[in-house]
């Protein structure tokens, strides 16, 4: 198992930035006259009070990735949603940056059948957006404690978090790029590459009557999903057991 900091110096936001990725080990890593197999990815995002090594010192993560040879990817993406910042750095283009980079660089498959994303919180937001606009390049996307409703988001009290470094001066931001239920009626409308999605929220989650919300839209609009909730909070311990379920169900055939 290798687990590393990847420092690169990103052409989308104009300098280094780190990345932190496991690597499961195969056989063919070690026979040096051969290619190495190619790896499943799960590209997973962190939330708005987290950063790219949160999963590593607050889960299980690496034993669960090793035990089913899957690759994580890591990046950072500071508190922007995941988005392009009205003032700040184009965080959604730099997301697929990592996407292209890491698989030009390391073992990983290009096929989109090994290729998946997850993230909570604000993670799960990025996770079902990049879902719903780039379903060319993950099989399955997995939303945890997710915000459907971007107000939640946009209008949270948190350190240094920034309504307007987001959108700029825009007040109602329905029927834009930042808003969920629109991409949603857009990927329909166009039809769109949809993953399979497994999506979970904690029951004593605040963002669990949002997530059944946003589930049953999906259901009106005819797009499969799979709910599921237990018991449990808005922290790492919930995630822990979300993550272990994730990956499972990533890499079942």
């Amino acid at each position: 198992m290798a687990v590393m900091t990847l420092n690169y110096n990103s052409k989308t936001i104009g300098m280094h930035q780190n990345i932190t990725i496991i690597l499961p080990e195969d056989e063919s890593f070690f026979n040096f006259k051969d290619e190495a197999k190619p790896l499943k990815t799960l590209m997973l995002l962190h939330g708005l009070s987290s950063d790219e090594t949160t999963y590593i010192r607050y889960t299980s993560i690496e034993r669960y990735a090793n035990e089913h040879q899957l690759a994580i990817i890591m990046p950072r993406a500071d508190h922007s949603a995941y988005s392009n910042m009205a003032f700040g750095h184009n965080y959604y283009d730099y997301i697929l940056e990592v996407y292209d980079y890491v698989h030009q660089i390391l073992p990983l498959s290009k096929d989109r059948a090994n290729n998946y994303i997850a993230g909570h919180s604000m993670g799960g937001y990025g996770t079902i957006k990049f879902a719903l606009n780039e379903g060319d390049k993950f099989s399955k996307a997995c939303p945890l404690s997710a915000v459907f409703d971007i107000n939640q988001l946009l209008n949270i009290e948190w350190y240094d978090f920034s309504r307007q470094a987001i959108v700029g001066e825009q007040g109602d931001i329905t029927g834009t790029d930042l808003d969920i239920y629109h991409l949603v009626d857009a990927a329909v409308a166009k039809r769109n590459p949809i993953p399979k999605l497994l999506i979970m929220c904690g029951k004593e989650d605040f963002l669990y009557d949002d997530n059944k919300q946003f589930i049953n839209y999906l259901g009106n609009k005819g797009i499969p999903y799979h709910f599921e909730s237990e018991s449990g909070q808005h922290d790492y311990a919930y995630w822990d057991k979300a993550i272990k379920k994730v990956i499972e169900w990533c890499t079942e055939d």
